[in-house]
């Protein structure tokens, strides 16, 4: 009987280090489980924001682009003439000014 208690002993420590060993390997797949998503977590963030800073930088192209256009027409004599009366309400010697309902509108929607 002696050598049957001393098997079972033996299996039984047999059988811990197994389940120990079982623990173990499971809670080191589950964090490099956990490390993979956090992972897969950030790139899809980045190209997220990879995205929308190429929409931000054309959008800021164009904007560039119709910048550029009018800084070419800021020394132009017409374009001066054009923006004192929109803008300013200027008119030249002789001229009658007229301000209706719709100039207010005008005015609001320059000043953006």
């Amino acid at each position: 009987m002696e050598r049957k208690t001393r098997r079972n002993t033996g299996r039984r420590k047999k059988r811990v280090r197994i389940n120990k060993t079982r623990m173990a390997l499971t809670v080191v797949i589950l964090i490099v489980g956990i490390i993979f998503a956090l992972s897969v977590k950030n790139i899809v963030d980045l190209r997220i924001e990879q995205k929308n800073l190429k929409k931000e930088n054309v959008e800021l192209k164009a904007e560039k682009k119709k910048l550029e256009a009018e800084l070419k027409n800021v020394n132009d004599k017409n374009y001066i003439e054009e923006q004192a009366r929109t803008q300013l309400n200027m008119i030249k010697p002789g001229e009658i000014l007229y301000i209706t309902g719709d100039d207010d509108n005008r005015g609001k929607s320059n000043e953006k």
